[in-house]
């Protein structure tokens, strides 16, 4: 019998091609998510704990495809009827489908970053579901009758809807594999350091600051040094490793390697493969505490550095930070370098001014009192700077050097980031000009203490002010009243706040009201045209916007 004699047969095909369309789109999303989360498990169940990640399966269009799966299988036990279900099976494919179309056609689908490990993970996964869905078309082409049509509509949005939990199984099913390769990748790293005995590693970690810290003390370094360092957030072991391998050349002196981790064990796994001499620990706080278990055990993984280094070593430790303080009181004997300096302490800011274009402080190292002065923003940059000048004087560097670098650089690539703008959509015509909109760009922050201290830069400016970010992740039992404490600083300094997603919404409101901020100045919104309606509604010129945390490119994009 020819093919063109069956029925349903064409209108089958383009159900297929729609599923097809529709798989392909979601395995990219789904992968891109595993990546976002480093392939990390606690980090990719905390996901769905917020707000964002609920409505990856609580939004219209998965409930009508589990909808119609159960009616489908409802409406034929009790009519022995299945039309109604094809047409809907249909249309729940239609959408994404054409979604999906169009994405390639754009070549706008979200996508993971391509590496050898997610193009790999690309084809497993399209092999796996492609593989599903032609077995399925198989089965029933013979008889294509439209029992046999509806039991095949029925097993492709049974793979639809499992989609998540399928590529997922794809990613932990090959962990072996990725393992295996990854050890491989490791050994080479160490086998590099271990033949570099003259090369001098200063590891760089802390819940907060170690980004910071990296970049000037790489910059301070490299007046007298050749330094290499990790590149953005690379902070893996496996990004340090891929940095060794890929980066390090012989004349290379000073390695500076930012150190991260989100349980406990990671950082004493690069430590091994690094061998660090010197350990900065830039400070610790809740962050991560919802994926490490614990802000026990945050302190636990982040004073896996100190205690990794040897004993003619040296320790640097933010003694700024109470829960550094509270974790060396518990863990020193652990410790067996014989050189701690404690920044804050044996070396320490006085006199701190800070303004909103400059920093200037007394610098205090035995009994030398040095003035630094720069164009850094915000008090907090003089923990970074300690921290960092701490680290130059531990690699070999003079003070009187060391000191004179830090008066001449240019804190713009290490601060946050400041424009004015006269763009649409942020144009408002105020007595026959536009007005200018001063942004404050804050958006690689992600931690508790990152907005404080904003917060406390943001105050510094003499203008009407405002603030959007979204609710901060991974803070486990803490969070609540995190937020809580969040909400007490934007309402002491803010007049407007515009919180972009829902998660801690309500904790964040408290705290502003007990602050005396009213209510209907601290808004939900994740709509970025009324978020720019609301801006252009209660601002005029001269007026400040900090863009603070991980919001969604589209917002970002407005200013």
């Amino acid at each position: 019998m020819q093919l063109w004699a069956y029925p349903f047969l064409f209108y089958y095909l383009g159900v297929f091609a729609f599923w097809m369309l529709a798989a392909h789109r979601q395995i990219l999303f789904w992968l891109y998510l595993w990546q976002l989360k480093e392939y990390h498990l606690g980090r990719f169940l905390a996901h769905f704990e917020t707000q964002k990640g609920k409505r990856l399966f609580l939004n219209p269009l998965f409930l009508a495809k589990a909808a119609v799966l159960a009616f489908g299988a409802v409406y034929y036990f009790w009519t022995q009827k299945v039309g109604l279900f094809i047409l809907l099976a249909g249309a729940v494919f239609f959408l994404p489908g054409l979604r999906g179309l169009w994405g390639i056609l754009r070549r706008n689908l979200i996508h993971p970053e391509l590496t050898q490990k997610t193009v790999f993970l690309i084809g497993a996964a399209h092999f796996a579901v492609f593989g599903s869905g032609f077995v399925i078309f198989g089965l029933f082409l013979g008889e294509m009758s439209l029992i046999h049509f509806a039991i095949a509509a029925f097993c492709l949005l049974a793979v639809d809807i499992l989609m998540p939990f399928i590529v997922s199984l794809i990613v932990l099913g090959l962990q072996p594999l990725t393992i295996w390769r990854k050890n491989k990748i490791l050994n080479q790293a160490r086998e590099i350091i271990k033949s570099r005995p003259e090369l001098l590693v200063i590891g760089i970690t802390g819940s907060y600051g170690k980004s910071g810290v990296k970049e000037l003390l790489t910059s301070v370094l490299s007046q007298e040094y050749k330094v290499l360092k990790t590149q953005a957030n690379q902070n893996t072991e496996m990004g340090v490793a891929l940095t060794i391998i890929n980066n390090l050349k012989p004349e290379h002196q000073i390695f500076v390697c930012e150190i991260g981790a989100v349980h406990k064990g990671k950082i004493t796994q690069t430590a091994r493969i690094v061998k660090p001499k010197i350990g900065i620990l830039a400070g610790i706080n809740q962050q991560h505490s919802g994926v490490f278990g614990g802000q026990q055990k945050i302190i636990d993984g982040k004073f896996e550095l100190p205690r990794s280094l040897p004993k003619d070593g040296v320790a640097i430790l933010n003694f700024n930070s109470p829960l550094v303080r509270d974790g060396f009181d518990a863990k020193k004997d652990q410790i067996s370098a014989q050189k701690i300096i404690f920044a804050g302490k044996d070396i320490f800011a006085s006199d701190i001014k800070a303004n909103a274009e400059n920093l200037s402080f007394t610098f205090n190292y035995q009994n030398q009192k040095i003035a630094i002065n720069t164009n850094a923003k915000g008090a907090w940059m003089a923990d970074t700077i300690i921290l960092s000048i701490a680290g130059a004087i531990a690699a070999g560097m003079k003070l009187s050097g060391i000191a004179q670098t830090i008066n001449q650089t240019d804190f713009a690539p290490f601060n946050i980031k400041i424009k004015s703008t006269k763009v649409s959509p942020m144009q408002t015509y105020i007595g026959g000009t536009y007005a200018n909109l001063t942004i404050i760009n804050s958006t690689y922050s992600a931690n508790p203490d990152g907005v404080m201290a904003h917060l406390d830069y943001l105050n510094l400016w003499p203008a009407k002010k405002a603030i959007i970010m979204p609710c901060l992740i991974e803070l486990g039992k803490s969070s609540k009243e995190v937020h809580r404490q969040i909400g007490k600083k934007i309402g002491e300094v803010c007049d407007l706040a515009i919180i972009a997603t829902k998660d801690r919404f309500g904790e964040i409101k408290n705290g502003a009201m007990t602050a005396g901020m009213p209510p209907e100045n601290i808004i939900f919104c994740d709509n970025p045209k009324k978020i720019s309606e609301l801006l252009k509604t209660c601002f005029s010129a001269g007026n400040i916007v900090l863009l603070e945390g991980r919001l969604p490119e589209n917002i970002i994009s407005l200013f």
